[in-house]
């Protein structure tokens, strides 16, 4: 017997106003990197031992960069807001879903294209939001983010 384990990751956006729900993406599909040191190469450490990073998604982060994703990247291209802490979280056998909440005053007005997860100091995950995020006065963001275990 042989399992394929693929670990993958996908967001959505939603916009509120008042605490209205506005808008809302689709699902985004997202890269989960690889390097060494961060991503799917920590959780392979971790698995033999060596407890040197962590791997608690800790934080995410928003830019406005728009060069395709690479397993090595090691931060976004242009983040704007950096530190955002998780929301919620909750767990089945298979999903971790992870949300994190932006106020407006928070996030400046304008386009954002890039987000990204962070385990303590590493990049965890990141992705191009596409289409582009448009945030405009008045609106709180809120990204709910779900990472997959499934056989391939």
């Amino acid at each position: 017997m042989e399992n394929n384990i693929l670990m993958k990751g996908k967001f959505k956006i939603k916009t509120y106003n008042k605490g209205i729900l506005i808008r809302e993406t689709n699902w985004i599909e997202n890269l989960i990197v690889a390097g060494s040191n961060n991503g799917l190469g920590v959780i392979a450490k971790r698995m033999i031992g060596d407890f040197s990073n962590d791997i608690e998604i800790t934080t995410a982060e928003i830019g406005d960069g728009d060069t395709a994703p690479a397993l090595s990247d090691t931060s976004l291209e242009n983040p704007i807001f950096t530190g955002i802490l998780r929301a919620n979280q909750s767990t089945t056998s298979t999903v971790v879903t992870l949300e994190f909440f932006i106020a407006s005053d928070n996030l400046p007005n304008g386009d954002y294209k890039e987000f990204g997860l962070r385990a303590g100091t590493q990049l965890f995950t990141r992705a191009l939001i596409d289409p582009i995020y448009t945030k405009s006065a008045n609106e709180d963001t809120s990204i709910e983010y779900q990472i997959t275990l499934a056989n391939q």
